[in-house]
């Protein structure tokens, strides 16, 4: 049972004072983004499919960020980074080959 993109939805409960936060989620792309990096504390099950999931977590791990912060680099570090991803990519296509 698929649930409409506009109906998906992410929730954070946390109380002010808990060490924990619940992290539940019916997005798919949010599911996938926290196993990752959680275990599944709660599954949802609707016709024996996974709707929902719920994710207890260190609320210490809540950031709240006032902007994204763009950085400025001079024409070396820009030519190391250059260098490193062209590397990579040559170490890539070799493993790939």
């Amino acid at each position: 049972m698929n649930i409409p993109t506009n109906e998906q939805e992410t929730v954070v409960q946390y109380d002010r004072n808990g060490e924990t936060m619940t992290i539940y989620t019916s997005d798919t792309t949010q599911m996938t983004r926290l196993d990752k990096i959680y275990s599944r504390h709660k599954e949802h099950r609707q016709a024996g499919e996974v709707v929902a999931v719920e994710y207890v977590v260190d609320k210490s791990l809540l950031s709240y960020r006032s902007k994204r912060v763009k950085r400025a680099l001079t024409d070396d570090e820009k030519a190391s980074l250059t260098a490193r991803l062209q590397a990579w990519r040559e170490k890539v296509s070799k493993a790939g080959a």
